[in-house]
C-alpha cells in the first residue's frame, strides 16, 4: 500500500558527509542542466541529452516534482555541501506497491564521478527504501558496459539477477536486486 501523499512529498533529509540528500526543488533545473546536457553522462539513461534550459525546467516540473502524483516519492537531489550545487539525482523512479518492488535510478554529474558520493547516495536509498518505503525488494541495473555503475550497484550489495535488453537504447543491460532480508544481513555485519 503506497504511503499518504504527504510523506511522498516530505522525504526526511539525509546528511552523508561532503553532500546531502534533499528533495528536488524546481530551482535545481540549473544544476540539472549543467550535467543533463553533458553526452558522457546521460549516454546509459532513459532519457536524452537537454538541448535547453527549458527541457530541464519541463523535466523539473513534470518528472520530478509530479512523482507523488503517481504514488512514487520525491526524487533526492544530490546536494554537494562546500558549493550548494545540486550534482545529482538517486530516487525509486518505479514502485510496485502491491509487491512491494521498488527500482532505483541515478545520475551524477561528470566532475563528481570517482568521489564515492553515488555509493553513498545509493547506499542512503537503499535504507530509505526498507526502512522509510517499506519495500521488500530493490531493483537496479546497468548497462553493460557502464562499469563505475557496476561498482556502485556491487559495493552496495546487489545481487545479480539476470541480463536483459534496455529497450529504449537497444543494449545488453545488467539487473540486480536486494531482499529486505539481505538488507538486514548486511546491517548485521556492516552496523
Amino acid at each position: 500500500m503506497p504511503l499518504s501523499i504527504d510523506k511522498l512529498i516530505h522525504i526526511p533529509e539525509i546528511d552523508l558527509g561532503e553532500i546531502y540528500l534533499r528533495a528536488v526543488r524546481y530551482e535545481d533545473y540549473a544544476d540539472i542542466y549543467d550535467y543533463g546536457k553533458n553526452d558522457v553522462v546521460t549516454k546509459t539513461l532513459a532519457w536524452d541529452s537537454f538541448k535547453t534550459i527549458e527541457e530541464a525546467q519541463d523535466a523539473v516540473k513534470n518528472v520530478f516534482l509530479s512523482r507523488p502524483d503517481k504514488t512514487l516519492p520525491n526524487a533526492y537531489a544530490i546536494v554537494h555541501k562546500a558549493t550548494e550545487k545540486m550534482i545529482g539525482t538517486c530516487d525509486f523512479h518505479r514502485i510496485e506497491w502491491d509487491k512491494g518492488i521498488g527500482e532505483i535510478g541515478y545520475v551524477l554529474h561528470h566532475d563528481f564521478w570517482r568521489k564515492g558520493y553515488m555509493t553513498l547516495a545509493t547506499k542512503a536509498l537503499i535504507r530509505f527504501g526498507f526502512e522509510y518505503l517499506k519495500l521488500n525488494t530493490i531493483e537496479i541495473g546497468h548497462a553493460n558496459h557502464n562499469i563505475g555503475s557496476r561498482r556502485v550497484i556491487e559495493k552496495c550489495g546487489f545481487h545479480y539477477v539476470k541480463t536483459g535488453i534496455y529497450k529504449r537504447l537497444n543494449q545488453e543491460t545488467k539487473y540486480y536486486e536486494m531482499t529486505k532480508k539481505d538488507y538486514q544481513q548486511l546491517q548485521m555485519t556492516n552496523p
